[in-house]
Formats: C-alpha cells, sequence, structure tokens
C-alpha cells in the first residue's frame, strides 16, 4: 500500500512561499513537524530555511538552532515532532538525490531519533508558471526503500 501524507492547507502555503526563494537557482527548504498516525503521515508544521541556513544549486543545509526552535514550540503546542524535510529540487528531478537518500537513510539508522520512516517533500518550479505554482512530490522512506506517497491538502487544524 502506498504511503499517505496528509499537509495542513497552512503548511501547503508556507512551502509554497518559501519556494520562491529558489528562483535565484539555489534549493531551499526547511524540517517537517507533525504526527506519524501509521495510516498517514500528518504534517502540521513546515519550517523555513532559518537565518543562518546554507543555499547552492545543489545542497540546501537547514540552520539547525532555528529548526530545532520551530520544533520546541510545535512539540509544546500539539505534540508535533520531526517527522521529515522539505526542498527544493530548481532544476529538478522530482525524485530524491543520491545525497538526498543517504541522509535520509542516516537519519533512520540513528537509534537517538526514533523515525521509523521518513518523509520528504521534493518541490519543484511549475513548468508553465515557474515558483508561482509549485509541484510537491512527496516520498517515504522505510528501511532501504523509498517510495512515491499520496498527499492531501486539509483545511482542518485537527492533528
Amino acid at each position: 500500500m502506498q504511503p499517505a501524507v496528509r499537509l495542513r492547507s497552512a503548511v501547503a502555503q508556507v512551502i509554497a512561499a518559501q519556494a520562491k526563494a529558489s528562483a535565484d537557482g539555489t534549493e531551499t527548504g526547511g524540517i517537517l513537524l507533525g504526527h506519524d498516525r501509521g495510516e498517514a503521515l500528518v504534517v502540521t508544521v513546515a519550517g523555513d530555511p532559518g537565518p543562518n541556513s546554507q543555499r547552492t544549486p545543489s545542497r540546501f543545509q537547514r540552520d539547525l538552532a532555528h529548526a530545532q526552535a520551530l520544533a520546541d514550540q510545535a512539540h509544546d503546542r500539539d505534540g508535533s515532532v520531526w517527522i521529515g524535510e522539505w526542498h527544493t529540487h530548481p532544476r529538478g528531478p522530482v525524485e530524491p538525490s543520491e545525497l538526498d537518500c543517504r541522509t535520509y537513510a542516516s537519519h533512520l539508522a540513528d537509534a537517538s531519533l526514533g523515525f521509523d520512516r521518513f518523509l520528504s517533500l521534493i518541490v519543484l518550479p511549475c513548468c508553465d508558471h515557474g515558483w508561482e505554482h509549485v509541484t510537491v512530490t512527496a516520498w517515504v522512506m522505510t528501511g532501504g526503500v523509498i517510495e512515491v506517497a499520496d498527499i492531501t491538502i486539509e483545511e482542518t487544524d485537527d492533528a
């Protein structure tokens, strides 16, 4: 069965707005916070890259202190935890790179992080409208296997 991902509408809006920074040709992204409900990964917060992030045409490294502060706030608010990350691929492809897959696998292998699976949202510009409209593809890695996931946008505020 294909994994399922549910995004709050506010999450989709944050990703679309932040992704516009990739119009300069460099990657950007942030952490994804929420809940692994078994039947679906529910994303309640999409982080921005943070003021000390590093962005290049082929790599994005988030501002760890900024990401931790976002995670602490989300956990205090509704128990959300780190379930993955989102980032842009300014020139494609829609699939995670080899570096992406190695990074996700290392997160899964690190027992102190407590991941059973890791969610990645890859964001590309729309072929007709550039960064004004984006295409988001969800990938879920479990063990050494990564597969595409269905995305549903929800208007609800319920976790």
